[in-house]
C-alpha cells in the first residue's frame, strides 16, 4: 500500500497555488518570468552564491522582452540579475542610451508603466533607471548637470535643498527609493530619513496574509534607508528569522528576496538561510535559470489527466480541494460558456464527484458543434477528445460518419489510429471503420521513430492492438526502444516526455503510455509498481 500511495502523491506536485487546479508538468520546465527570475538569481547572489546562466539567446530574447512591454524602466532593472549571470545580451549600452531618454527636463525618470506623475511614481522610475545605469557602468557618464539636477530633485523631496516640497511623513517606501537614489549618486542620506523605528512586529502574529507582506515591504525599505545611511538597520530577528524559516518553501520569489535581505543586513547567521538555498536549488533549470511554481495556472483539461490515470491506476478520485476550484471558476465573471470548455468541467465534475449525468452534458455531445457528426483526417483528434470527455462526463454518443483516407503517411496514420481509440473508449469498438487494420498499422507500429511524439506513437499502438496486432518480440522491441527511455521527470519518476526531441514531461502522454500498458495487461512494465510489489 506505501508503494501505491508514494506514486499516487507525485500529483500533489502539480497542484497550482493559484487555483487549486492541477497544472501541466511542462509548466515546470519553463522558466519563471523576467520580474521572478531576477527575485531569485538576486536571492542567490545575496547568499554568497555567483549564479551563471547558460540560457538559449531566444529565451533571454523573450524575457527582455516580456519585461520591457511591463516596464521600460523597472523591466530593465529585472534584467541585471541575468546579465550578471551571464546572459549578457539581456542587458546593454543600448540601454544606457534608452534610459538616458527618459529623464525629465526636473531630474527624474519617467516611466510610462507606473501610470502615473506623482512623486512616488517619480522616485520608483529614478530609482530603476539608476540602478541599471549602475549595473552598466554608465552612471559615472551622467553629465555634471543632469547628475546635479536629478540630485537636486531628491534633495527637494527631503527638506534639503532650497524650494523643498517634503511630505509631512514620507511612506517607507518612497523614502527608501529615496535613500537608495541619493546612495547611487553619492549623496548624503538625510538624518530625518533614518531616525524612524523599524516597522512594529509585536502584532504580527496577528496580521492577515496581506498585511504580513505589507510589513515586510515596510521593514525592506527600512532597511534600505538604513544601508544607505550606512547603518545596521534594528530589526527584530526573533520574528523575521522563523518567517523566512516557514516561508522559504513558498513564499513568492520577491518576498523571499525582500526577506533575505533584511536577516542579512541585520547579521542573521548563515544557517537560518539553509532553507532558501534548498529552495532555490531544487527550482533551477539545467540552463541556470529557475521556474516560479507561483506562476502555474492549473485547468480542467490538466486535472481530468489526473484523474484519468488516477483511475488506470484505480486509485481514489476524491478530491474536495478540485471541486472546490471548480466551483471558484464557475462562480467567477469570466468563466467561459464556450462549448468545450462547459463540458471539460462538467467531465471534471461527474468523474470527482460522481453522481449521474448532467443535462448540460447530454446536451454539448449531442451538439454537432462541440462534438463533429463528421469524422475526418484533420479533425479526429477534435472528435476523440471531445469523445474522451463525454465519456468521462458519463454521456452517451452516436457513431459519426467517418471519411476514409489512405493511412500512408505518419499524419494519415496517427489520424485513423486517433479514430480507433476513441471508438473503443467511447464503448463503440464495433463500429471501427473497416478501412482501418491492424495489417494497415502494423509496420508503422514497428516503427516508433517515424512520429514526432509519443502520445502518437502510443496511439498508434494501442490501435494496432486493440484490431488484432500481436506483441510479438519485433513490436516489444519498438516499444522498449520508443517508449521506455522516456519514462520519468523531475519529481514525477511515472511520468512521459512528450518525445520527439521535446524533453518537456506531459500529462496526455502519460495517459496514454498507461493506457497502452493496461490494454497490454500490464506487459512493458510502464505504470507506477502495484502496491505490494505485484
Amino acid at each position: 500500500m506505501q508503494r501505491e500511495s508514494a506514486a499516487a502523491r507525485q500529483f500533489d506536485l502539480l497542484v497550482s497555488e493559484q487555483n487549486g487546479y492541477y497544472y501541466h508538468p511542462f509548466l515546470r520546465e519553463q522558466p519563471a518570468g523576467p520580474q521572478a527570475q531576477s527575485f531569485a538569481l538576486r536571492t542567490l547572489s545575496e547568499l554568497g552564491r555567483d549564479p551563471k546562466t547558460s540560457v538559449a539567446s531566444a529565451q533571454v530574447a523573450s524575457l527582455r522582452g516580456d519585461a520591457l512591454e511591463t516596464s521600460s524602466l523597472w523591466g530593465r532593472d529585472w534584467l541585471i540579475p541575468l546579465r550578471r549571470a551571464g546572459a549578457g545580451t539581456a542587458l546593454g549600452a543600448s540601454d544606457a542610451a534608452a534610459v538616458n531618454k527618459l529623464r525629465a527636463k526636473g531630474g527624474w525618470y519617467v516611466d510610462s508603466a507606473l501610470g502615473d506623475d506623482s512623486d512616488a511614481a517619480r522616485l520608483g522610475g529614478t530609482w530603476a533607471a539608476l540602478e541599471v545605469l549602475d549595473a552598466l557602468g554608465h552612471l559615472d557618464d551622467l553629465p555634471a548637470a543632469d547628475r546635479a539636477g536629478t540630485a537636486s530633485w531628491l534633495g527637494s523631496l527631503t527638506g534639503t535643498s532650497t524650494g523643498s516640497r517634503r511630505k509631512k511623513h514620507l511612506p517607507l517606501d518612497e523614502a527608501g527609493a529615496l535613500a537608495r537614489a541619493l546612495r547611487l549618486l553619492g549623496e548624503p542620506v538625510p538624518a530625518g530619513l533614518t531616525q524612524s523605528a523599524a516597522p512594529r512586529t509585536d502584532d504580527f502574529a496577528e496580521l492577515t496574509p496581506d498585511a504580513r507582506a505589507t510589513r515586510l515591504d515596510d521593514t525592506y525599505s527600512y532597511t534600505l534607508i538604513q544601508e544607505a545611511a550606512g547603518k545596521r538597520p534594528d530589526v527584530n530577528r526573533q520574528v523575521w528569522e522563523p518567517v523566512l524559516r516557514d516561508g522559504a518553501a513558498t513564499l513568492p520569489y520577491e518576498q523571499l528576496y525582500e526577506l533575505v535581505h533584511v536577516l542579512k543586513a541585520a547579521g542573521s547567521p548563515t544557517s537560518v538561510f539553509a532553507p532558501v538555498l534548498k529552495r532555490l536549488d531544487g527550482e533551477r533549470l539545467d540552463d541556470g535559470t529557475v521556474r516560479d511554481p507561483d506562476a502555474y495556472i492549473g485547468n480542467p483539461d490538466a486535472s481530468l489527466f489526473v484523474q484519468r490515470l488516477r483511475a488506470l491506476e484505480d486509485w481514489s478520485r476524491k478530491d474536495s480541494r478540485l471541486l472546490a476550484a471548480l466551483e471558484r471558476e464557475e462562480k467567477s465573471d469570466d468563466v467561459s460558456q464556450a462549448g468545450p470548455e462547459r463540458l471539460s468541467r462538467a467531465a471534471l465534475r461527474k468523474v470527482t464527484a460522481g453522481g449521474g449525468t448532467s443535462e448540460e452534458a447530454r446536451e454539448l455531445c449531442a451538439d454537432p458543434q462541440v462534438l463533429p457528426d463528421t469524422v475526418t483526417e484533420q479533425n479526429a483528434t477534435q472528435w476523440q477528445r471531445t469523445t474522451l470527455n463525454c465519456a468521462d462526463a458519463g454521456a452517451s454518443t452516436a457513431v459519426p460518419r467517418f471519411g476514409t483516407w489512405q493511412p500512408d503517411t505518419p499524419e494519415r496514420v496517427v489520424a485513423a489510429a486517433t479514430v480507433a481509440v476513441g471508438l473503443a473508449d467511447s464503448g463503440q469498438r464495433d463500429s471501427i471503420p473497416s478501412w482501418i487494420t491492424a495489417e494497415a498499422l502494423e509496420r508503422w507500429a514497428q516503427n516508433p521513430d517515424r512520429f514526432t511524439s509519443l502520445y502518437n506513437y502510443a496511439l498508434v499502438v494501442r490501435a494496432y492492438s486493440l484490431l488484432g496486432g500481436a506483441l510479438d518480440a519485433q513490436l516489444r522491441e519498438a516499444l522498449g526502444r520508443g517508449i521506455t527511455p522516456y519514462r520519468g521527470c523531475p519529481g514525477l519518476p511515472d511520468l512521459y516526455r512528450v518525445g520527439g526531441g521535446d524533453s518537456a514531461c506531459d500529462l496526455k502522454t502519460t495517459w496514454g503510455v498507461w493506457t497502452l500498458d493496461r490494454q497490454l495487461h500490464g506487459a512493458m512494465g510502464w505504470m507506477p509498481a502495484p502496491k505490494n510489489g505485484k
